[in-house]
Formats: structure tokens, C-alpha cells, sequence
């Protein structure tokens, strides 16, 4: 399973804003370094890995979504898109690997027409994953271009918090920002002021 980059340097008093954007940084490094090389096909195991840290990302974004006001909508939406066919896809694998060991058990027990209708399904998924894989790459080419990772990281470096606002301490709230993805317990104390959210 791909593992969580850590958040580095977010303190228990620093910004909501700060914290979101690194939070977002982060998590877009991580997401981006499972498949470098867009016009190489990935493996299985890259394509997988992509699709937990696209989680990860993705349920970062939509909970920092409010201090992003509709800058991350089309992110997100391609997050999704493609976290459902990389789904679809490793469902084909997982079904396919599945007929295809049963095809070697059967092979000398079974009957022809029975193997005819296993390959038969095999050459199906095949066929399908094959559509799934193109879809997939053409999203990752998209997303992977200089000028969307250029507007991307414009998006995240800056929130809908006006600007010049300070955080008076007595008007905030402690908030935790989870800071190494998946890990229970592994988050920060940020300071967030009512009005930056």
C-alpha cells in the first residue's frame, strides 16, 4: 500500500491557511510520485498506489474545501473520475486473475465449451481494461501538464481568506489537521480563526 508522505512543519498555532496549503502540497507530491512518466503505462502496482494517495488527497481537499471557495472543484472532480476508473479497473484485474486460476484448475476436468466461455470472458475484461487503461492515462496526461500543475499549485498557495485579516487569539478555535494520512492519532493542534472558515 502506498505509504503517506508526512506533513512537515505545521505548528499547533500556525494559520489555518498555512496549514491547509501544505496539508495540500503535500498530498499532491505524494499523488503525483507514484506515476512520474505519463506517456510510460504504469503497472498495476503504481495504478494502485495512485489510487490510495488520490484518496488521500482528495478527502484533504474536500475538507479544506471551504478556505479553497470553488478553486478546487475541477481537482476534485478529476480526483473522482479517475479514483472510479482506477476502481473499475483493479476490479478487472482482481476478476480476471480470479477466472484465470480457475481456467488452470478446470482445464483438464472441464469441458471444451466450458473453457471456450472462460476465455471467452477472459478476453472481455481484457478488452476492458484496455478501454479503462486509456481513459485513465488520458485524465493522467491532462492533469500532468505543466500548465495544470502550474494553475494547480497557484490554487493551493492561496486560500479565500481575506487578505490582511489576523487571527485574534480570543476569537479562535483548536482544530486538528491530520498530518501523516492514514495514521490514527497522528494529527497537529491549528489555530483557526472563526472568520477564516
Amino acid at each position: 500500500m502506498a505509504r503517506p508522505f508526512k506533513v512537515k512543519k505545521i505548528m499547533p498555532l500556525d494559520p489555518a491557511d498555512n496549514a491547509a496549503a501544505r496539508v495540500l502540497r503535500t498530498r499532491i507530491r505524494e499523488y503525483f510520485s507514484h506515476w512520474t512518466d505519463p506517456d510510460e503505462p504504469p503497472d498495476d502496482r503504481q495504478l494502485h498506489d495512485q489510487r490510495i494517495s488520490g484518496k488521500r488527497l482528495r478527502y484533504s481537499a474536500e475538507m479544506l474545501r471551504e478556505l479553497y471557495p470553488d478553486r478546487l472543484a475541477l481537482f476534485i472532480e478529476l480526483l473522482k473520475l479517475q479514483q472510479d476508473l482506477l476502481g473499475e479497473a483493479q476490479d478487472y484485474v482482481t476478476q480476471r486473475t480470479r477466472i484465470a486460476a480457475d481456467l488452470a484448475r478446470r482445464r483438464r476436468l472441464a469441458r471444451r465449451d466450458e473453457i471456450a466461455a472462460l476465455e471467452a470472458l477472459l478476453d472481455v475484461y481484457d478488452e476492458r481494461r484496455a478501454e479503462l487503461q486509456e481513459q485513465i492515462e488520458d485524465i493522467w496526461r491532462g492533469m500532468t501538464t505543466k500548465r495544470f500543475r502550474k494553475l494547480l499549485r497557484a490554487d493551493v498557495s492561496r486560500t479565500g481568506k481575506p487578505a490582511g485579516k489576523k487571527t485574534q487569539p480570543s476569537e479562535s478555535k483548536l482544530v486538528a489537521v491530520n498530518k501523516a494520512g492514514d495514521k490514527p492519532g497522528a494529527e497537529a493542534v491549528v489555530d483557526v480563526d472563526d472568520r477564516d472558515v
